[in-house]
């Protein structure tokens, strides 16, 4: 297992054998427009489903796409999908990133790294001669965050993945 798997990031790239037209319209089909919160003026991710039958929500322009699960409860580590697709060699190829909302990764970079900085101060007084077992704690925190942070995201990246492979009749290809 490599450290990218654990990691709340994912890069594949699915081949069709669908046009590139026929992709873009089938996402058109299963995707609404994003809904501003108006009060903030910023994008309400993770919100419950409103009346669109459609499963996603974002903005599709020209051979992009950039798009999120419509989710029927909280989770604020539901991927944000970057598209690009492309006639490649016979066909079709669609290129995906997707990580959590900006907002989510500054908060989990701040908590882990307050969190790194106590276990660090810890480690140095442990190394001191003291220790309590209350000293753990900090390294807790950290094994929680790394799991809190990681396990949501991969759950719904993974069913996004499966969604897109199925809906553009898709495989994934290794680079």
């Amino acid at each position: 297992m490599n450290i990218k798997s654990w990691l709340p990031f994912d890069r594949y790239t699915l081949v069709s054998r669908l046009s590139v037209a026929e992709v873009m319209s089938r996402l058109e089909a299963n995707v609404t427009a994003r809904k501003l919160n108006a009060v903030l003026f910023v994008q309400h991710y993770g919100t419950k489903k409103d009346s669109s039958d459609k499963p996603y929500k974002g903005v599709i322009k020209e051979q992009t796409f950039e798009i999120e699960r419509i989710i029927n409860y909280r989770n604020s580590f539901v991927p944000v999908i970057k598209g690009e697709v492309s006639h490649f060699l016979g066909q079709t190829e669609i290129k995906v990133k997707s990580s959590p909302h900006v907002a989510v990764l500054v908060f989990c970079a701040f908590w882990m790294s307050v969190v790194l900085l106590v276990c660090l101060a810890v480690t140095a007084v442990m190394l001191r001669g003291g220790f309590e077992f209350p000293m753990l704690i900090p390294f807790g925190m950290l094994v929680f965050g790394c799991l809190l942070f990681t396990i949501p995201y991969k759950l719904e990246a993974n069913k996004s993945k499966k969604f897109l492979a199925t809906l553009l009749e898709g495989e994934e290809v290794k680079i």
